[in-house]
């Protein structure tokens, strides 16, 4: 019995401790988890029920805030944390575990600044925009990114594309625009494709299609 109570006595405080933990842990997980890429910032609550500003660091030195503190809380009933309560959350949606981590139906609308966290090329192109993202479940959903735009070129905006995922398969096409992207990749890890202008904008793409890759025929392979 005495072993029990001294037992209770260490284990009754250390729940306590982990149920109680402040968001701002969670917070210092997620920053070490991603390099520093994504950050909560200004994390308020505890690690289960919290609230916090998204930031998205593509270089220590920079970071986009995304506008609004977006709220996450555990849900037991789905076996998940659920996100909701900020403007570029279109559509709330929760983490849930089933067997692996998985989402439910969701959707966002962000800047298309957000590209950047992603690393080259995209740092380089300076991406404008928005970016339109919606998803069934962890393996099928798209990105849209719509009046997609880049400082690299004159051109106010260079087109609309799409990204969608069907189970690891990742396929980009052009919806329309002077610039024309295609591609994919099959295992959601290598990605191949080619990018081109139409003829009228030929001179004012030619330094975004030099930076994307190398040229044969014209055509920009783009490989990943």
């Amino acid at each position: 019995m005495k072993s029990a109570g001294r037992l209770a006595l260490f284990v009754l405080p250390l729940a306590a401790a982990i149920a109680f933990a402040p968001a701002a842990w969670l917070a210092t997980a997620v920053a070490a988890a991603s390099d520093g890429r994504v950050r909560l910032a200004d994390a308020d609550g505890v690690w289960w029920r919290g609230s916090a500003w998204l930031a998205l660091a593509p270089t220590p030195e920079t970071a986009l805030t995304l506008p609004g503190r977006f709220r996450w809380q555990l849900a037991p009933l789905s076996g998940g944390i659920a996100f909701d309560d900020a403007p570029w959350i279109t559509r709330p949606f929760a983490v849930v575990w089933r067997g692996h981590a998985d989402l439910t139906p969701g959707a966002l609308r962000l800047p298309a600044e957000v590209l950047a966290a992603f690393g080259p090329p995209l740092t380089a192109l300076r991406p404008r925009g928005i970016l339109e993202i919606a998803w069934q479940d962890a393996a099928h959903g798209f990105i849209d990114w719509r009046d997609a735009a880049t400082t690299l070129s004159a051109l106010p905006r260079v087109g609309d594309y799409r990204l969608e995922l069907a189970q690891h398969r990742l396929r980009l096409t052009t919806l329309k625009g002077p610039l024309l992207l295609d591609g994919e990749s099959p295992d959601g890890r290598r990605f191949t494709g080619t990018a081109r202008s139409e003829p009228e904008a030929a001179t004012q793409l030619a330094n975004l299609l030099t930076l994307l890759g190398p040229s044969r025929d014209g055509i920009t392979l783009l490989r990943y």
